[in-house]
């Protein structure tokens, strides 16, 4: 008979389990990651996956809805409270800080069509169609917050934003990485305040 868990448990279960996700991602990808190893990062029965996921791509899916979720509550407020004597260094420091945490949570990775591919052959379609509306809009909010009335600039930073979000996929490669993405971000901020 399988465990009944209290409300805490699983919420605390299901953020663990979207923690070490993320991880795996980053590390391994989306094809090398194991239930078995996501088990064994979160310390719970294989048995216990399966009552919070259907598979693994169900898993990355809550990944991405949830990281969606966050950009949308977390950085609106951060906008808010930021330093309008210092409008360049705090929109460079906000939009970094999305930036890296898309990077740290590996959903860079599905930036590569493979890796997500992986995911949507056993999501129904309209799924991610939703997540890609909800992260464009996301964006879509997060710059017109700057009064900019051109819907064009509007999606020219959108594309500028996105453009860095491929550099992601070649970390790895770029030596001191996080101080050449806040410098294009500070770029990319520049232009938008200019």
């Amino acid at each position: 008979m399988p465990k009944v868990y209290s409300v805490e448990e699983r919420e605390r279960i299901r953020k663990a389990l979207r923690r070490e996700a993320g991880r795996c991602l980053q590390l391994y990808g989306v094809r090398r990651t194991t239930v078995d190893e996501l088990v064994k990062r979160t310390d719970i029965p294989k048995g216990t996956f399966y009552l919070f996921y259907e598979s693994k791509e169900a898993l990355f899916f809550d990944l991405i809805s949830t990281f969606s979720d966050e950009v949308e509550n977390e950085y609106l407020s951060m906008l808010q409270e930021i330093d309008e004597n210092h409008i360049v260094t705090s929109l460079t420091e906000v939009f970094y800080t999305l930036l890296m945490k898309f990077y740290k949570k590996g959903l860079f990775r599905f930036l590569d069509g493979s890796e997500l591919e992986l995911v949507l052959r056993r999501l129904p379609s309209e799924a991610m169609a939703d997540v890609k509306g909800r992260l464009a809009k996301v964006l879509e909010n997060l710059f017109s917050y700057f009064y900019i009335d051109n819907k064009e600039d509007i999606k020219a930073f959108c594309s500028g934003y996105e453009a860095l979000l491929y550099v992601l996929l070649s970390a790895d490669k770029i030596e001191d990485m996080e101080k050449a993405l806040r410098l294009l971000v500070r770029g990319l901020v520049l232009q938008m305040v200019e």
